[in-house]
């Protein structure tokens, strides 16, 4: 029977929620959910402020009623390449760990109708596939632990479900070699061991006081994009509204290491605990915008993007706990005493479960002044409405589903709160063909305040240089994001005898863009 996953022994470390040891589908709501400053290059230079400004392919995905500044048709290419690094600080130590990608973050087209056939209304159709979130971002922790080990979560797990020794043999198949529980997997690996007395609790593990080298590393990988159609009118060159769909997918890996070694251990020399979290996902959304222009030299702008609704979130997962024994005495079949130096990795059952989810409203508006034909400065806020997020399943029986989202989207209600995304940009140009533009955002966690004491706001400093002929373009960017996070492998019960990791998290990226216009 499936059934949805209550809880990972290890903290999969997902980017902008790491502070915390319980998996819970509040908290993959909120990953898949985040998004920043992404589309042309052009855009992510000036910060993402796309909401005010038309004529680029961006506002496909972001304000559709900036498709109305269009005359002519476009087509176009954004590529780019993402480096990103995390440093981390864990019982005194310090690390760092990189990764790099290349990706394209937008291409596009749009449709211009004829401009000899204007009227008071003139409008275009836009199709784009757009990525807003890179998963990326690979994590690396060590430290020597003097006080615990994750061997002790499993044992608090199998105290609290008053297990046996006999009880957790039953969670497991010799056949398959799979255990139905990270601790049932963790008693035939040999690592804990039931009370010699009661067969049962207290578990307990082999030489517990020795000091515990650890190390973990969590590598993320996937991405959320989407699929956009939009058309945007123009009413008099003034007034520019405009509609569109969005579809989005979801797809990421999470694989988790961690290793640890008892230093001294007679008995046990160490273990690691490997998992893995594959989630896919598709969505609709749809987005309604309006530009005004005030005047010659000022624009303002208002944009909804609606909830979107993930209808099949589909995850598997998988574990394994590989022990390195020195030599654990026991006995064989017949009783006779024995040194066991050789145990088996042990894999806990693979669950399939698939739930339905509905990302947060965003309601954003701007507004930009131009100089004339030498540049412009522009500014967009967005409100991002986290605690709006919603989890279910038609999977589980009605009141089970009902449990589900009691539990889960309670869990949303306590620990997000909405967020303001401010951006600034502005475009200069130097030449009649080259423009040069910066752009600054932070974007807000959507934490709430009683989550934790981390400052998870997301600040983004972007520049770049373009080339503007009369029938084509090319973009430079370069963009840098930095954020902290937490990262905690696993909690017990005394908040002193665990501990958590402090994340840096960078990506710096560097985006080109080109398109032609006819």
């Amino acid at each position: 029977m499936k059934k949805y996953i209550l809880t990972i022994a290890l903290g999969l470390c997902l980017p902008s929620f790491v502070f915390g040891q319980i998996y819970t589908y509040a908290n993959l709501a909120k990953y898949f959910s985040t998004s920043y400053g992404t589309g042309t290059a052009r855009m992510q230079a000036l910060g993402g402020t796309y909401s005010v400004l038309g004529a680029d392919i961006s506002s496909i995905a972001a304000n559709p009623a900036g498709l109305g500044f269009y005359n002519r048709s476009e087509l176009h290419i954004s590529m780019a390449q993402q480096n990103s690094s995390t440093s981390s600080e864990y019982l005194g130590s310090t690390a760092k760990q990189t990764d790099a990608l290349f990706h394209l973050p937008s291409l596009g087209l749009v449709l211009a109708g004829d401009a000899s056939t204007y009227s008071n209304w003139h409008g275009a159709f836009g199709i784009s596939y757009t990525r807003h979130m890179i998963f990326t971002q690979p994590v690396y922790v060590s430290g020597t632990n003097n006080r615990s080990s994750l061997l002790d979560s499993f044992i608090e797990k199998a105290n609290d479900k008053n297990a046996t020794g006999a009880s957790l043999d039953e969670e497991y198949s010799p056949a398959s070699n799979y255990a139905d529980s990270p601790e049932a997997a963790a008693y035939q690996a040999y690592l804990i061991d039931p009370n010699a007395s009661s067969g049962g609790v207290p578990f307990t593990r082999y030489e517990p006081n020795l000091p515990t080298s650890q190390v973990g590393e969590v590598v993320n990988s996937g991405a959320l994009s989407s699929w956009n159609f939009s058309y945007g009118a123009s009413y008099m060159d003034k007034l520019y509204i405009g509609a569109g769909l969005q579809f989005s997918k979801i797809t990421s890996t999470t694989t988790s290491n961690w290793t640890e070694e008892y230093v001294g251990g007679r008995y046990v020399a160490g273990m690691n605990y490997r998992e893995n979290l594959l989630t896919n996902g598709s969505g609709i959304s749809l987005s309604l915008g309006m530009i005004y222009k005030w005047s010659q030299n000022l624009r303002v702008a208002f944009n909804f993007q609606s909830p979107a609704y993930f209808d099949q979130m589909s995850e598997r997962y998988d574990a394994r706990i590989s022990p390195t024994v020195n030599g654990i005495p026991s006995y064989d079949a017949n009783g006779v005493p024995i040194i066991i130096t050789n145990v088996r990795p042990v894999y806990v059952t693979p669950n399939e479960f698939t739930y339905q989810m509905t990302s947060p409203m965003t309601l954003s508006g701007g507004l930009a002044y131009f100089f004339g034909k030498r540049g412009f400065l522009s500014m967009d806020l967005a409100y991002v409405n986290y605690p709006g997020m919603r989890v279910s399943s038609g999977e589980l029986s009605s009141s089970a589903n009902q449990q589900f989202q009691d539990k889960h989207n309670g869990q949303i209600k306590r620990n997000f709160e909405s967020a303001l995304n401010i951006k600034i940009g502005t475009e200069i140009r130097v030449t009649t063909n080259w423009n040069v533009r910066a752009g600054v955002a932070q974007f807000g966690s959507g934490y709430a305040s009683t989550y934790d004491s981390i400052d998870r706001n997301s600040l983004q400093i972007s520049g770049g240089i373009g080339y503007r002929a009369s029938s084509f373009y090319i973009d430079l960017t370069a963009v840098q994001r930095t954020a902290k996070d937490g990262f905690t492998p696993y909690s017990l019960k005394n908040a002193a005898d665990y501990s958590s990791a402090m994340l840096t998290k960078n990506n710096l990226q560097f985006v080109l863009g080109a398109g032609i216009l006819f």
